[in-house]
């Protein structure tokens, strides 16, 4: 059938989707590798971080500072980009943000003037404002309906890859600067395979069927409750904050280990840093696939109280980095890679926890105000816990990573009542 006998133009239609699994799974594979580069280059100046302390080039808080400004931008963008993604193309959203991306690395690329880095890297943010929204959207909307949620669980851990690339890429580039030009490259080249790749899905697509008001007494989307009120009553607006909290747990951990094994001991050099991160990095991977391969659904039924044990676990691992510096590296590495792959793994569940909102219409905008507060927590990682380090060093963030976690469990306990309560009066 030719696009035209459909009307469908993936550019400007929202409610489509693919029933042909075999191209569904082709562009799923995709969209996954495009989010991975995205989260890749979104993490530049973590990556580069080590590099540019030890050269001299920028403090700590200077570098910390501009990704603050980064995510504190971001954060409230990305609730705006949950709205567009429920409205418009989400594909076109990515396009817009892949260009805008490119063009901001490129800039940084070519002059290191602090203020110059700043504006860039602030434009940058403003600019990926419906990225993710949109590639959730596309998982959990358009590809065929047997898949999404299998696709949600793979999606998961494109973050987790694309940061362990953007360390793998900083220990092999002989120049920092090199990875903002890296970064540039792949970004223009996904927004022109995206835009090729358009053509052949539009006349693939469908429209998707008018929902049905489901029967009196079964489980649907009819709660009659505002989205307000809906997010307030299901527990999202308390899971959400648990997410922001856990959003500078897990950044402590895989983006300044680099910088606080290289402070901590002696024999820990930048680059040394950079690949022992990469242990890190990898068990955030691990958790991400034994919690979905071993755990959930079979053991974890429900998405909140599976974050709520994965914070709980991760309570000893927290309280073993309180002795960062005494303690032997090994230790050390090994608590690093502990809280990593329990944060991983409770970011799947949250994941999950959000895709329950597409039977209510809100899936883009939940998953925007989602990953607005995850932005929050890198935010106050990039800055807060690193201008604690040079205030008080890094035990003093390790202090502070304990307060969060028990803080983060005590919230979680809250969720867990709210969702048992909601599904007892409304589902």
């Amino acid at each position: 059938m030719m696009r035209s006998e459909l009307g469908i133009d993936i550019e400007h239609d929202v409610n489509i989707h693919l029933e042909n699994r075999k191209e569904s799974r082709y562009f799923f594979a995709f969209i996954w590798l495009l989010y991975a580069v995205v989260y890749m280059t979104k993490n530049c100046y973590n990556g580069a971080m080590a590099g540019i302390v030890e050269a001299g080039i920028l403090t700590k808080s200077q570098t910390g500072l501009i990704t603050s400004v980064f995510y504190l931008l971001y954060a409230p963008m990305q609730i705006v980009g949950g709205k567009a993604s429920d409205k418009y193309s989400p594909e076109k959203l990515i396009k817009v943000g892949l260009i805008g991306a490119a063009l901001a690395n490129l800039v940084i690329y070519l002059n290191q003037n602090y203020y110059v880095m700043m504006g860039a890297w602030a434009f940058n943010a403003v600019i990926q404002f419906g990225v993710w929204p949109s590639v959730f959207k596309i998982i959990s909307s358009q590809l065929v309906r047997s898949d999404r949620k299998t696709m949600i669980f793979y999606i998961s851990f494109a973050g987790s890859m694309g940061l362990l690339l953007s360390y793998m890429v900083a220990a092999m580039l002989p120049d920092w600067r090199m990875n903002f030009s890296v970064s540039a490259a792949v970004l223009a080249v996904f927004a022109i395979a995206l835009h090729i790749y358009e053509k052949h899905l539009n006349p693939l697509m469908k429209w998707d069927r008018v929902a049905v008001k489901p029967a009196a007494g079964t489980a649907g989307v009819q709660t009659n409750l505002s989205t307000f009120k809906l997010f307030l009553f299901s527990g999202f607006f308390v899971m959400a904050f648990v997410h922001f909290l856990r959003g500078i747990i897990g950044q402590v951990v895989t983006s300044l280990s680099p910088v606080m094994l290289m402070e901590s001991y002696e024999n820990v050099p930048a680059y040394m840093g950079n690949l022992l991160n990469l242990l890190v990095v990898g068990a955030g991977i691990a958790g991400t696939l034994l919690m979905k391969l071993v755990l959930y659904p079979k053991y974890i039924r429900s998405e909140a109280k599976g974050v709520l044990l994965t914070l709980v676990v991760a309570l000893p691992c927290a309280l073993i980095l309180r002795g960062i510096g005494s303690i032997n590296i090994a230790q050390a590495v090994l608590s690093l890679c502990g809280i990593s792959l329990l944060s991983s793994a409770g970011t799947l569940l949250n994941t999950y926890f959000t895709a329950n909102y597409v039977k209510y219409g809100k899936n883009g905008l939940a998953a925007g105000i989602s990953n607005s507060l995850s932005a929050l927590g890198f935010m106050a990682n990039s800055y807060g816990m690193l201008k604690i380090s040079e205030v008080s060093g890094w035990r003093a963030v390790m202090d502070a990573n304990v307060v969060l976690v028990i803080l983060a469990v005590m919230l979680t306990v809250v969720v867990v009542w709210q969702c048992v309560k909601f599904k007892e009066k409304y589902e």
